[in-house]
């Protein structure tokens, strides 16, 4: 979806000004129009359906002009290479992040980063540490159903984060961080960003930025299990031993409407 997104923004410029092309051809069915509204899947059937050779030769005239347009538009890759590094491994005092409804702390420990080329959009969090998750009203009592009280206190003994990489520069960019080397640390981020990279924002083995102020937060807790958490849009908190679901699907969040 993340990818379809930012394509249709490249495109709706030189969209616009093709549609600017169609004003000098007024004499076009309108079927011809409905198929120009998609042309990458109809090219061949719009053409197969104007039997006027002038129209003929304005509609080609048109999807030639369209794919001189498109190619003047930037073209920019939303599939990235990422990877957990011995170069991006730090230790860290009194660790601190606060969402819109899950918030966490870890006094000291490791962390490790997953950088791409637009920056970093990974964070593992080795060090024991306290996570708070709250809910809307709405479906406070699921979560106690689910969760087993509301709102969820408890611990958790690492953390695989994923988030946009401004939101990371926004909130972590000021953290005091000091790089180490950890052979113990690096093994275990690694093998998490193993565990749990396939589980959001991918395509195959290369990273999606998830939209800004949207996060995946996968809390290897000592009370439940893993508990998975996204905060964006949508809200989405689970828990896997035994399986849980808070939300139904599409629930929208109240405080990013």
């Amino acid at each position: 979806m993340v990818v379809l997104s930012n394509l249709g923004q490249h495109r709706n410029c030189a969209f616009l000004r093709f549609f600017g092309l169609l004003a000098r051809f007024p004499g076009l069915p309108a079927a011809t129009f409905s198929r120009i509204m998609r042309p990458e899947e109809d090219a061949k059937m719009m053409l197969a359906t104007v039997y006027n050779p002038h129209a003929r030769a304005a509609v080609m005239a048109i999807m030639f002009s369209l794919g001189l347009l498109l190619a003047q538009e930037p073209q920019t890759s939303n599939f990235y290479d990422v990877h957990v590094s011995k170069d991006e491994l730090y230790s860290y005092n009194n660790l601190k992040f606060t969402g819109d409804y899950a918030s966490y702390e870890s006094p000291k420990g490791f962390l490790a980063l997953g950088r791409t080329e637009a920056g970093v959009t990974i964070v593992i969090v080795l060090g024991e540490g306290t996570v708070t998750i709250e809910a809307p009203e709405a479906v406070q009592e699921k979560f106690k159903a689910v969760m087993g009280a509301y709102p969820l206190k408890t611990t958790f003994k690492n953390l695989y984060m994923r988030l946009h990489p401004k939101e990371y520069e926004e909130v972590f960019g000021k953290q005091s961080l000091t790089k180490v080397a950890d052979e113990g640390a690096f093994t275990a981020a690694k093998q998490l960003f193993d565990d749990r990279f396939a589980s959001s924002y991918h395509a195959g083995q290369k990273a999606l930025l998830p939209p800004y102020k949207t996060r995946v937060m996968d809390f290897n807790t000592a009370s439940l299990g893993l508990v998975t958490t996204t905060e964006g849009y949508w809200l989405i908190l689970r828990k896997y031993s035994p399986y849980g679901s808070v939300y139904p699907n599409d629930f929208v969040n109240p405080k990013q409407k």
